[in-house]
């Protein structure tokens, strides 16, 4: 039996001889393909958009695609004559016609599910993406179907970002998807157990994917509104991308080290399998199922070949549990990013899978039209978006100003890890903002808070009655003025009416050196100068510092005045009180504990931390939070610092808490902070 592929040439010699077989093969079969004219047909062919299959000499399928776009090619028809099924010529044609666009990275189909043919698209290795209602009078539905291709010539953007992070790579089984998003009516025995995958702590600590094979399984569920309902609520996770069909090796390998007797009693596992190996592909370190059997056939897989743990909700959440002491803030997730606003202008179409809220907006019309809503009054009301340098999307908020106070309609932060660090960090630069523009009340009067917002409003003092408000300032006032009698309520009512500072409080203070190299990454410090960094939210919220000093303060929380020295060979250092912060937290422990708590919040390398602490192996862990550069940093040879401070600061010391409110004068001199 011989199988060719042959693209359509009009100028070819029997020409129209053909093209007349292709239009007599769609004629057959035409209660499966749809409407379409003899000139749609012409029109794609002489566009280079018509293969023939022909077997034995005879044409007896076609495949018509148009190239719509740089990245795609859309297959419009895939036609083989009954006589030919089964032969492979199906493949052979859409393969051909990938290979003739080697440049596209995206290959769709459109097909009715009642053509009972799904499983062939999925022999293709697409998933489903979408659907919508057929036009048949009876009624019907239109799977949208889509596979990355040529993905040796790289990875879509979104996978390559979320492949690219340092952060464990956990691949969620369809079991895991249903528990996350199917309406609460439906009972689930596990949804309790997978709920704390979304957690807020758990969030930054990694990063979520699907197989494609999960928009197939859901495809298959026979309730419209769940189906929909499921599908639009997980858009937001990544789909990794296939090797089928052309490399089933590992799913073969896979099946072959499972159990005999457990793959007969449960045939869907040759289904599984599929999701476990582009987990696999992908390098995921986790595959999240509540599947036992899944469970049970990964105990024959060798993890020296297949370096993935196949687990549970509650044993992935083990995996990645921090101490129970360690800030779940991590503020390098969002000072690495090169963050700017950018003015929304439109209802782009990628903001309502980043930003909807779908326990309020439960639908994508609902948050499309608040948007809209919001976009039309653009004389007194700013919409923007926060990206970073690759364009990925971080924050919404659109704010006006009205007089004393400034309101924002929506405020929204992005999902996933990066969610409760923008969250927290958006308070604080619509703080600021607000108070560089005189405004001395802030008000959320966005309808749809997500957990994560709402957990940040509440760490930071906002009312909990709508409107969700907090007061300014003002920007000084005294503890007895206040009413003030602790350390604990000095530090909430600053957290709370940022950017007040409360002077005369006695609180315990405490100058610790830092070299400019750490100071650039943990305070903000660019290049030995006292300036911030391009910013879009203002300075890290929370820290960790490791320090050889044996002072525990045990006072809690004090303060901290950041006293820059000089990097090793340099020639002109700063020695300069560059910064200030609250210290909420100071523990010694062995240096290598220390570094497995908490070396994703510091700034040392291993060695460094090991080199600083003492002869018996230990280090001071300070915690911290709240920076702020000061505007105009207190030179050593400063009457200030000398009045306070004898000698070469070396280590963290102890000073008079009348330094702190001596520093703070000096910056309130010249008006509203920065």
């Amino acid at each position: 039996m011989e199988v060719n592929v042959v693209v359509w040439d009009p100028d070819r010699p029997g020409a129209q001889a053909e093209f007349d077989a292709v239009l007599a093969v769609h004629k057959a079969n035409r209660g499966r393909l749809g409407p379409m004219p003899d000139a749609g047909f012409r029109d794609r062919a002489k566009h280079n958009g018509l293969l023939l299959g022909v077997l034995n000499g005879a044409t007896v399928g076609y495949v018509l695609y148009d190239v719509p776009r740089r990245n795609l090619i859309k297959l419009v028809h895939v036609c083989v004559d009954e006589r030919a099924r089964g032969s492979g010529l199906a493949r052979k044609m859409v393969d051909a016609a990938v290979r003739l666009h080697p440049r596209r990275s995206l290959i769709t189909a459109s097909c009715r599910t009642d053509y009972g043919i799904d499983e062939f698209w999925r022999s293709l290795g697409m998933h489903v993406a979408s659907e919508r209602p057929g036009r048949a009078l009876n009624g019907s539905i239109l799977l949208n179907w889509v596979k990355r291709i040529n993905v040796e010539e790289g990875l879509d953007l979104l996978e390559a970002a979320s492949l690219a992070s340092n952060l464990p790579l956990a691949v969620l089984d369809t079991n895991i998807i249903g528990d996350l998003f199917l309406p609460s009516e439906i009972k689930r025995d596990h949804r309790e157990e997978t709920a704390e995958l979304r957690a807020d702590w758990l969030q930054p600590l990694v990063t979520f994917a699907v197989s494609g094979e999960v928009d197939n399984e859901i495809s298959q569920n026979q309730d419209q509104s769940a189906r929909r309902r499921v599908r639009e609520a997980s858009q937001h996770l990544t789909r990794l991308s296939t090797l089928r069909p052309g490399d089933r090796s590992l799913e073969e390998s896979l099946l072959a080290a499972t159990d005999p007797r457990l793959l007969a009693k449960d045939r869907s596992l040759r289904t599984d399998v599929l999701h476990v190996a582009d987990a696999i592909h992908a390098g995921a370190d986790y595959f999240v199922t509540n599947d036992s059997n899944v469970c049970l056939a990964s105990e024959g897989w060798s993890r020296s070949e297949h370096p993935i743990r196949v687990v549970r909700p509650h044993q992935l959440v083990a995996a990645l549990s921090p101490e129970s002491f360690m800030s779940d803030f991590r503020s390098n997730l969002i000072d690495d990013g090169d963050l700017e606003w950018r003015g929304v202008e439109e209802v782009e179409s990628e903001l309502e899978p980043a930003f909807r809220v779908y326990d309020v907006e439960t639908k994508p019309s609902a948050f499309a039209q608040r948007l809209r809503d919001t976009l039309a009054k653009r004389r007194s009301t700013t919409v923007q978006k926060l990206v970073d340098a690759q364009g990925n999307l971080w924050a919404l908020a659109a704010w006006e100003l009205d007089g004393a106070v400034l309101r924002l309609s929506l405020i929204r932060s992005v999902r996933g890890e990066r969610g409760s660090t923008v969250a927290f960090q958006l308070l604080r630069h619509f703080r600021r903002a607000a108070w560089e523009h005189g405004a001395t009340r802030l008000e959320i009067m966005d309808p749809a808070i997500s957990p994560t917002l709402e957990a940040a409003l509440t760490a930071d003092g906002f009312s909990g009655t709508e409107p969700r408000a907090t007061v300014l300032g003002p920007a000084t006032a005294t503890a007895k003025d206040l009413g003030l009698a602790s350390s604990a309520e000095v530090g909430l009512a600053e957290r709370y009416r940022w950017p007040l500072v409360v002077q005369a409080s006695g609180m315990a203070t405490y100058v610790i050196p830092i070299q400019p190299r750490w100071a650039t990454n943990l305070l903000g410090l660019s290049d030995g100068l006292i300036s911030l960094r391009r910013r879009g939210l203002g300075l890290s919220r929370e820290l960790v510092y490791f320090s050889g000093s044996r002072i525990v303060p045990s006072d809690l929380p004090a303060r901290i005045l950041w006293y820059a020295t000089a990097d090793d060979g340099r020639r002109h250092p700063i020695q300069r009180i560059v910064a200030r912060s609250l210290l909420v937290d100071s523990v010694r422990l062995p240096a290598g504990e220390a570094l497995a708590r908490f070396g994703k919040v510091g700034v040392l390398r291993k060695s460094e931390i090991e080199a600083a602490a003492d002869k018996a192996g230990n280090i001071n862990v300070i915690r911290f939070e709240d920076t702020e550069l000061l505007r105009r940093p207190i030179s050593r040879h400063d009457e200030i610092f000398k009045r306070y401070v004898k000698g070469n600061v070396q280590s963290m010391r102890e000073v008079d808490p009348q330094m702190f409110d001596d520093v703070m004068v000096r910056q309130l001199s010249e008006g509203r902070p920065e």
